[in-house]
């Protein structure tokens, strides 16, 4: 049986309904807030951060003999004056241990949520991811960040990127030949799939009060998906073509869910005559990596090297006349 502690209130905070207790506020209202820090790419700095994220946590209440339980789920806090938060806002209980796991961008990475069953914390966060096309998402999940409350500023979230980055970069040989990449395509790339973030007990190497959380893709669809021509095409049809010169160009990156790799095909012409040129992959596509291909296309001019024999003398006779 836990203590219950009593305190002279400056204010009276209810907590949700289901929570099912009242907690004795001591102090002023603390308004909970997220900072950030991502690991890599498409979002390629910190400073490109800027996505709504999706948040749940479960608290563990001193003034209760129950273990930990649902603080609020799934709940959207947005970038503000450089710090995330929730609208209407979220607020600390006065005491006990909290913990929080984050997904990115929090308009489709809505969680299920399951927990411990001896202890009431978080065992596991899925959610199905269908990247189409056009629109794809830079799906990010956090460690899991367990605090005692309340804290008085706002709380470091670490990111990880769940997908695999692709790029391609294209150029030609210098040669007055006219080449032209019409398509550039990944064959058989899973785009769609379960995510199922998982809470571990090892400590977030560098970071403090994080746990590292695992992540594993399951129900993986695969399907062809050609590059687009930049990060604002707007249909597939907006694939990326381009006339390559010496220097390097490139489409759109492409998100895919980590698998093994497959392979890459580039449509394209030399002098308006079509080609065509395969390249098997080998190994893995790795969360969290970016992955850079570089082609160059080497036109080869068709020359002759002339030789012509020697003549063979033949005796045509002699002829007096």
């Amino acid at each position: 049986m836990k203590k219950i502690f009593l305190f002279a209130a400056a204010a009276m905070v209810s907590l949700s309904s289901c929570v099912q207790t009242e907690d004795v506020y001591t102090g002023g209202l603390n308004e909970m807030g997220f900072k950030s820090a991502v690991t890599r790419a498409i979002v390629q700095t910190n400073d490109d951060m800027t996505y709504p994220i999706s948040v749940s946590s479960v608290w563990d209440n001193p003034a209760s003999a129950e273990a930990y339980v649902p603080y609020f789920t799934n709940t959207k806090f947005a970038l503000t004056d450089g710090v995330w938060k929730a609208t209407p806002a979220k607020y600390w209980p006065n005491a006990g241990k909290m913990q929080f796991l984050a997904l990115c961008p929090a308009d489709v990475t809505a969680a299920t949520l399951t927990y411990d069953g001896n202890n009431g914390t978080f065992a596991a966060a899925k959610i199905y991811v269908e990247n189409n096309l056009v629109d794809q998402n830079d799906i990010l999940y956090s460690d899991l960040l367990a605090v005692d409350a309340p804290q008085q500023s706002a709380q470091p979230l670490l990111f990880h990127h769940a997908l695999a980055q692709l790029n391609v970069t294209l150029n030609k040989v210098e040669t007055n030949a006219v080449v032209t990449v019409n398509s550039v395509k990944v064959v058989n790339a899973s785009l769609n799939g379960t995510l199922t973030v998982l809470p571990t007990t090892t400590a977030s190497e560098g970071q403090a009060n994080s746990l590292v959380t695992k992540a594993e893709w399951a129900e993986k669809v695969e399907m062809d998906r050609y590059f687009l021509a930049d990060a604002t095409a707007t249909s597939v049809e907006d694939y990326y073509n381009a006339t390559l010169t010496t220097e390097a160009q490139s489409p759109a990156a492409l998100l895919v869910i980590p698998s093994a790799q497959t392979q890459i095909v580039i449509e394209y012409t030399v002098d308006g005559k079509n080609q065509t040129y395969t390249h098997t992959l080998t190994g893995d596509w790795e969360m969290g990596y970016k992955y850079t291909y570089n082609y160059t296309i080497s036109v080869n001019e068709i020359t002759f090297d002339c030789h012509v024999d020697n003549w063979v003398p033949a005796d045509g006779g002699t002829i007096t006349i």
